[in-house]
């Protein structure tokens, strides 16, 4: 089997599917990630929950018109009213409901103000959970900037810049003085060291480690002149699209009077620093067996690891 069709298909694990503050309590929103067309709705109780979108009566998209009834959603086009397990408890007309009336459900976690969806082509419950960061709402440190992106690419090509060393310099003008990979079950690892210099000028020593939690979502704890940790989101669309989230919150305790500026201008070098990567990703091919040279990085171990994610057996 050629790498192109063990990448075919959706990969299997937590991805983050919407901010926490974008999606208030009642609230319906249609969403569409890995091919499917599915509903993201907030019930009355605070948590949030996802369904496939289209009701087994009839067909209507619950989330153009559906509504939130305490804890569960009304079909805009009967009423008919389903559970977070995707279970029809009501059919407003009907002195019984019919046994298979119901829809898919998937495993939804809400944490650190960001809400995630467990995929798997196989139904398959989560293996892993999601870490906490200690620092997220700790004083000093600032909540998630998260700026949304929507790029034309499959997603193992983002997934590479875990192992790349070669490409810091070219695109980034990073100088990267110790460069380390580490593969362990679901985490993918990449520690670094060197000296960035942003395009304002100056220079930025720094120290990063970069961890994926599966095949889509990752968090760098970087030291450096403002000590951040950055956040990487990515969520397939269909096949060749995804939505990127990427943020970062920021260690402020040590700033003097002032230095909000400072922050911002950093958190906005970040963003370009990544931006530099998307008209890359965007507009080159993938080869399943690439010339390398000594200078880089592992990429034969990314690609083994990040396919234990897929399983082509099973249609997403």
């Amino acid at each position: 089997m050629s790498e192109e069709e063990l990448f075919k298909g959706y990969p299997r694990g937590w991805f983050v599917v919407e901010l926490s503050k974008e999606l208030a309590t009642s609230e319906v929103k249609p969403i569409k990630y890995f091919g499917r067309d599915m509903v993201l709705f907030r019930g009355e109780d605070g948590s949030p929950r996802v369904l496939d979108a289209f009701c087994p009566h009839l067909g209507a998209h619950l989330g153009y018109g559906g509504k939130v009834v305490e804890n569960t959603i009304r079909c805009p086009f009967h009423a008919w009213r389903f559970d977070e397990t995707g279970r029809c408890v009501e059919v407003p007309y009907a002195k019984r409901i019919p046994a298979k009336a119901c829809v898919k459900s998937h495993p939804v976690v809400e944490k650190q103000d960001l809400i995630f969806m467990w995929h798997c082509p196989h139904g398959s419950d989560p293996d892993w959970e999601i870490p906490t960061i200690e620092e997220y709402g700790s004083p000093g440190w600032t909540e998630w900037d998260v700026s949304l992106l929507h790029i034309k690419t499959h997603p193992r090509e983002v997934v590479e810049n875990l192992a790349d060393k070669a490409h810091f310099g070219p695109i980034h003008g990073t100088k990267i003085e110790k460069f380390s990979n580490e593969y362990n079950g679901h985490i993918g690892i990449q520690r670094s060291k060197g000296i960035a210099y942003p395009r304002g000028g100056g220079e930025d020593p720094f120290e990063s480690q970069s961890t994926y939690y599966g095949p889509g979502y990752m968090l760098t704890v970087m030291k450096s002149v403002l000590p951040n940790i950055l956040l990487l989101a990515h969520t397939p669309i269909d096949q060749n699209s995804l939505h990127l989230r990427f943020g970062a919150m920021i260690d402020q305790s040590n700033l003097k009077e002032g230095g909000e500026k400072f922050a911002a201008q950093y958190k906005e070098n970040l963003l370009i620093g990544f931006r530099e990567d998307i008209e890359l990703w965007e507009n080159k091919v993938y080869r399943p067996r690439p010339m390398l040279c000594d200078g880089d990085g592992d990429i034969g171990a990314l690609r083994r690891w990040y396919a234990t994610f897929y399983d082509n057996d099973t249609a997403a």
